[in-house]
């Protein structure tokens, strides 16, 4: 990875020793860039629009995430690089949520666990193998298992956490970038989508070519680019936005208000 791979939308924002990075769903979030790790260390402006909409629209996407689910929910989010979206998830959903599988190639695994501890009032982070001895924990966080994952590979090159799984929620952004990156993502969309799933990618519009989209709708997937007014007002009339995808056969699930 280096400068020339990275998307376009840096957004720069620091954090002060123990002053929480956000405040989500009332929840203090805690979360320290580091770029030295790789492109995903710091938050970009893609990352940092849905993690508004997060916060902004939680009882919204609490009632989506429930829309046809009488059980609890898992979710995966798919190149994430430092873990601070996973974590605003768990912030407004957390009483929803059993599973969260937070993923990215084995470069940014650290961070992303350094993140999810840091926020261990809002998750509780166990490792693959404890989550498939134990399952989930009994009090109301969440349980995160941070593992890697490869857009597009096979069930016999997969991580245990991955595995084999149907997701309710997957969600990533500033994952489509780059052209070859769009197989094994829709890919990965996939296999890891049941009928009901329900996913949120957020994309930089300059970036992303309708070539992704094109294949999305090859590979049986419909979507929906969320209007200007659900977005936070620095994020309006911009390139950067988030889309709603699903599976063509079903209608459109709303997210919104």
């Amino acid at each position: 990875t280096g400068a020339a791979m990275a998307p376009t939308n840096r957004f720069n924002m620091g954090t002060d020793g123990d002053t929480a990075f956000a405040t989500v769903g009332d929840k203090p979030v805690y979360f320290d860039e580091d770029w030295d790790t790789g492109i995903g260390g710091g938050l970009w402006s893609t990352g940092a629009a849905m993690a508004k909409y997060f916060e902004g629209h939680a009882q919204s996407i609490r009632s989506s995430l429930k829309s046809g689910k009488n059980g609890p929910i898992s979710a995966i989010e798919l190149g994430s690089g430092n873990g601070y979206l996973s974590v605003c998830l768990a912030a407004i959903a957390d009483d929803l949520l059993s599973e969260l599988v937070v993923t990215d190639l084995a470069d940014h695994l650290s961070l992303m666990t350094k993140t999810l501890e840091r926020n261990s009032h809002l998750v509780d982070v166990v490792t693959a193998e404890e989550f498939l001895q134990e399952g989930t924990t009994k009090d109301l966080r969440p349980t995160a298992i941070v593992a890697e994952h490869k857009w597009g590979v096979t069930e016999e090159e997969e991580s245990s956490a991955v595995c084999g799984k149907k997701f309710d929620f997957i969600f990533g952004s500033d994952v489509a970038y780059r052209d070859w990156l769009h197989a094994p993502l829709i890919a990965s969309l996939d296999r890891l989508s049941h009928e009901n799933t329900l996913s949120l990618i957020g994309v930089t519009m300059q970036d992303t070519k309708p070539s992704f989209f094109k294949s999305l709708s090859d590979a049986g997937f419909r979507y929906e680019r969320l209007p200007d007014h659900l977005m936070e007002p620095e994020f309006r009339g911009t390139t950067f936005g988030l889309f709603v995808i699903q599976r063509s056969k079903l209608p459109p699930r709303k997210i919104n208000e």
